[in-house]
């Protein structure tokens, strides 16, 4: 786990990022908060998450996929 990592978690959980109806986009994410780096950076890093069990995909949002916080996640960012 890394910064970004933990500060895309963070922003999940403290917008209610929690199902696949309040999912969020990586857009809306970026649009949050600046957490300088590039759309296809944190894209990826979501991506891993989700493989990793910290996030899951929500519906689509037009083209966009949508990530919300696992209980996974959640239970990491809280230790």
């Amino acid at each position: 786990m890394d910064r970004l990592g933990f500060l895309m978690l963070s922003i999940l959980a403290g917008n209610s990022a929690v199902d696949k109806t309040s999912a969020m986009t990586v857009k809306e994410i970026l649009e949050i908060e600046n957490v300088g780096c590039k759309y296809s950076t944190l894209y990826k890093k979501a991506v891993a998450f989700e493989t990793s069990g910290y996030l899951a995909f929500g519906y689509n949002d037009g083209k966009a996929r949508t990530f919300y916080i696992t209980e996974k996640g959640r239970e990491f960012i809280k230790n």
